[in-house]
Protein backbone atom coordinates (compact mmCIF):
# COMPACT_ATOMS: atom_id res chain seq x y z
CA UNK A 1 0.00 0.00 0.00
CA UNK A 2 1.51 3.38 -1.11
CA UNK A 3 2.73 5.66 2.03
CA UNK A 4 0.20 8.23 2.67
CA UNK A 5 1.44 11.40 4.41
CA UNK A 6 -0.67 12.72 8.04
CA UNK A 7 -2.61 16.11 7.86
CA UNK A 8 -0.74 18.69 9.47
CA UNK A 9 -2.29 20.62 11.93
CA UNK A 10 -3.47 23.91 10.50
CA UNK A 11 -2.12 26.09 13.26
CA UNK A 12 0.86 25.46 12.58
CA UNK A 13 2.95 27.47 9.98
CA UNK A 14 5.39 26.20 7.79
CA UNK A 15 8.08 28.58 7.41
CA UNK A 16 11.53 30.31 7.16
CA UNK A 17 12.83 32.79 9.54
CA UNK A 18 14.59 36.01 8.08
CA UNK A 19 17.98 36.31 6.52
CA UNK A 20 17.55 32.46 5.46
CA UNK A 21 19.38 31.76 1.81
CA UNK A 22 17.48 30.73 -0.74
CA UNK A 23 18.71 29.25 -4.32
CA UNK A 24 17.32 31.65 -6.88
CA UNK A 25 17.80 33.15 -10.36
CA UNK A 26 21.60 34.87 -10.10
CA UNK A 27 22.48 33.83 -7.01
CA UNK A 28 21.09 33.05 -3.29
CA UNK A 29 18.95 35.88 -2.01
CA UNK A 30 17.59 36.51 1.78
CA UNK A 31 14.11 35.36 1.86
CA UNK A 32 13.33 38.55 3.09
CA UNK A 33 14.56 40.16 -0.10
CA UNK A 34 12.26 37.59 -2.25
CA UNK A 35 9.46 39.17 -4.12
CA UNK A 36 6.61 37.80 -6.20
CA UNK A 37 7.76 37.07 -9.71
CA UNK A 38 11.50 35.66 -8.30
CA UNK A 39 12.51 32.82 -10.15
CA UNK A 40 13.49 30.17 -7.74
CA UNK A 41 15.30 27.37 -7.87
CA UNK A 42 13.65 24.08 -6.89
CA UNK A 43 14.35 20.45 -7.02
CA UNK A 44 11.36 18.73 -9.21
CA UNK A 45 10.66 22.01 -11.73
CA UNK A 46 13.70 23.90 -12.55
CA UNK A 47 13.69 27.59 -11.31
CA UNK A 48 9.67 28.83 -10.92
CA UNK A 49 8.34 32.24 -10.36
CA UNK A 50 6.99 32.78 -6.76
CA UNK A 51 3.15 33.45 -7.17
CA UNK A 52 2.30 34.86 -3.42
CA UNK A 53 4.40 35.42 -0.30
CA UNK A 54 3.56 36.64 2.99
CA UNK A 55 5.49 37.57 6.22
CA UNK A 56 4.22 37.59 9.85
CA UNK A 57 6.29 38.63 13.35
CA UNK A 58 5.99 36.65 16.32
CA UNK A 59 6.32 38.62 19.34
CA UNK A 60 7.79 37.71 22.69
CA UNK A 61 4.40 37.68 24.26
CA UNK A 62 3.32 35.27 21.45
CA UNK A 63 6.05 33.21 21.97
CA UNK A 64 5.52 32.80 26.24
CA UNK A 65 1.08 32.19 24.86
CA UNK A 66 1.93 29.37 22.19
CA UNK A 67 5.61 27.97 22.67
CA UNK A 68 4.82 26.29 19.32
CA UNK A 69 5.10 29.49 17.49
CA UNK A 70 8.94 29.49 18.76
CA UNK A 71 11.93 28.64 16.09
CA UNK A 72 13.78 25.95 15.43
CA UNK A 73 17.25 26.58 14.80
CA UNK A 74 19.16 24.04 12.62
CA UNK A 75 23.10 24.55 13.31
CA UNK A 76 25.78 24.53 10.48
CA UNK A 77 26.55 21.08 9.21
CA UNK A 78 23.73 19.40 11.33
CA UNK A 79 22.30 17.37 8.88
CA UNK A 80 25.50 16.75 6.80
CA UNK A 81 29.04 17.64 7.27
CA UNK A 82 31.42 17.13 4.21
CA UNK A 83 34.61 18.97 3.27
CA UNK A 84 33.76 21.79 1.91
CA UNK A 85 30.28 21.74 2.11
CA UNK A 86 28.30 22.01 5.70
CA UNK A 87 24.65 21.47 5.45
CA UNK A 88 23.51 23.34 6.17
CA UNK A 89 26.08 26.08 5.10
CA UNK A 90 25.18 28.44 8.09
CA UNK A 91 22.26 28.12 10.98
CA UNK A 92 19.30 27.41 9.52
CA UNK A 93 16.16 29.05 11.93
CA UNK A 94 12.46 27.98 10.77
CA UNK A 95 9.43 27.39 11.99
CA UNK A 96 8.63 23.80 14.32
CA UNK A 97 6.27 22.65 11.65
CA UNK A 98 8.36 23.74 8.27
CA UNK A 99 9.91 20.50 6.38
CA UNK A 100 13.16 19.41 5.55
CA UNK A 101 14.35 16.50 2.66
CA UNK A 102 15.42 13.17 4.03
CA UNK A 103 17.14 11.10 1.22
CA UNK A 104 18.08 7.42 2.17
CA UNK A 105 17.39 3.86 2.46
CA UNK A 106 15.81 4.40 5.79
CA UNK A 107 12.70 5.89 3.75
CA UNK A 108 12.87 3.32 1.41
CA UNK A 109 12.95 0.86 3.80
CA UNK A 110 10.08 2.20 5.95
CA UNK A 111 8.32 4.34 4.07
CA UNK A 112 8.20 3.07 0.35
CA UNK A 113 9.30 6.24 -1.15
CA UNK A 114 13.02 7.39 -1.88
CA UNK A 115 12.24 10.87 -0.35
CA UNK A 116 10.15 12.01 2.57
CA UNK A 117 10.07 15.40 4.26
CA UNK A 118 10.12 15.87 8.18
CA UNK A 119 9.03 18.67 10.11
CA UNK A 120 11.79 20.45 12.01
CA UNK A 121 10.42 19.75 15.18
CA UNK A 122 10.39 15.89 14.66
CA UNK A 123 14.16 16.27 14.30
CA UNK A 124 15.16 17.95 17.71
CA UNK A 125 18.34 16.27 18.92
CA UNK A 126 19.31 18.67 21.93
CA UNK A 127 22.47 19.64 20.64
CA UNK A 128 22.68 20.75 16.76
CA UNK A 129 18.93 21.08 16.27
CA UNK A 130 16.99 22.94 19.05
CA UNK A 131 14.09 24.97 19.97
CA UNK A 132 15.70 28.37 20.04
CA UNK A 133 14.53 29.63 22.79
CA UNK A 134 16.84 33.41 22.87
CA UNK A 135 15.22 35.02 20.41
CA UNK A 136 12.49 37.74 21.46
CA UNK A 137 10.90 37.62 18.22
CA UNK A 138 11.07 36.54 14.71
CA UNK A 139 9.75 36.93 11.64
CA UNK A 140 8.61 34.10 9.29
CA UNK A 141 8.49 34.08 5.44
CA UNK A 142 5.83 32.15 3.21
CA UNK A 143 6.35 31.80 -0.21
CA UNK A 144 4.06 29.79 -3.17
CA UNK A 145 4.85 28.20 -6.18
CA UNK A 146 1.91 27.03 -8.63
CA UNK A 147 2.58 23.85 -6.33
CA UNK A 148 4.99 22.11 -3.34
CA UNK A 149 7.97 22.56 -4.88
CA UNK A 150 11.62 21.66 -2.77
CA UNK A 151 13.46 24.84 -2.64
CA UNK A 152 16.99 25.35 -1.05
CA UNK A 153 17.21 27.17 1.99
CA UNK A 154 20.89 27.80 3.30
CA UNK A 155 21.96 25.08 1.11
CA UNK A 156 19.25 22.40 2.51
CA UNK A 157 16.41 20.87 0.70
CA UNK A 158 13.20 22.40 2.43
CA UNK A 159 9.57 22.76 1.73
CA UNK A 160 7.80 26.37 0.04
CA UNK A 161 4.49 27.05 1.60
CA UNK A 162 1.27 24.74 1.50
CA UNK A 163 -1.46 26.42 2.03
CA UNK A 164 -3.71 23.19 3.13
CA UNK A 165 -0.71 21.65 5.00
CA UNK A 166 0.53 24.59 6.44
CA UNK A 167 -3.46 26.47 6.88
CA UNK A 168 -3.98 30.16 6.42
CA UNK A 169 -5.62 30.38 10.07
CA UNK A 170 -2.43 32.78 11.16
CA UNK A 171 -2.61 34.60 7.67
CA UNK A 172 -3.75 38.27 8.16
CA UNK A 173 -6.93 39.22 6.40
CA UNK A 174 -5.41 41.03 3.42
CA UNK A 175 -2.87 38.17 2.47
CA UNK A 176 -5.69 35.99 2.82
CA UNK A 177 -7.67 37.51 0.41
CA UNK A 178 -4.88 37.82 -1.87
CA UNK A 179 -4.39 34.74 -1.68
CA UNK A 180 -7.50 33.51 -2.67
CA UNK A 181 -7.44 36.28 -5.43
CA UNK A 182 -4.68 34.46 -6.92
CA UNK A 183 -5.95 30.73 -6.33
CA UNK A 184 -9.41 31.62 -6.16
CA UNK A 185 -10.04 27.65 -6.26
CA UNK A 186 -8.73 27.69 -2.47
CA UNK A 187 -11.18 29.85 -1.18
CA UNK A 188 -14.18 27.04 -1.04
CA UNK A 189 -11.54 23.81 -1.04
CA UNK A 190 -8.14 24.44 0.33
CA UNK A 191 -7.03 21.02 -0.88
CA UNK A 192 -7.56 22.45 -4.42
CA UNK A 193 -3.94 23.38 -4.63
CA UNK A 194 -2.83 19.71 -4.99
CA UNK A 195 -0.85 17.30 -3.52
CA UNK A 196 2.50 17.97 -1.20
CA UNK A 197 5.96 17.40 -3.04
CA UNK A 198 6.63 14.27 -0.65
CA UNK A 199 5.13 11.93 1.42
CA UNK A 200 5.04 13.90 5.04
CA UNK A 201 6.38 11.76 8.47
CA UNK A 202 4.61 12.48 11.84
CA UNK A 203 6.75 12.62 14.65
CA UNK A 204 6.81 9.17 15.75
CA UNK A 205 7.73 8.31 11.90
CA UNK A 206 10.85 10.49 12.16
CA UNK A 207 11.31 9.08 15.53
CA UNK A 208 11.46 5.31 14.04
CA UNK A 209 13.58 6.35 11.17
CA UNK A 210 16.69 8.27 12.55
CA UNK A 211 16.54 5.05 15.44
CA UNK A 212 16.97 2.77 12.22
Amino acid sequence: MPYTAPTASSLQQHSHATGTMIDALGGAKPVEELAVGDMVRTKDSGYQPIRWIASRTMTKAEFAADPALRPIRIKAGALGSEPGALKPARDLVVSQQHCVLIEDWRCEFLFGEDEVLAPALALLNDSTITIDRTSAEVTYYHFMFDQHEIVYSNGVETESFHPAAAGTDLLDDAKRTELFKLFPQLENNIDAFGPQARATLAAFEVEVLMAC
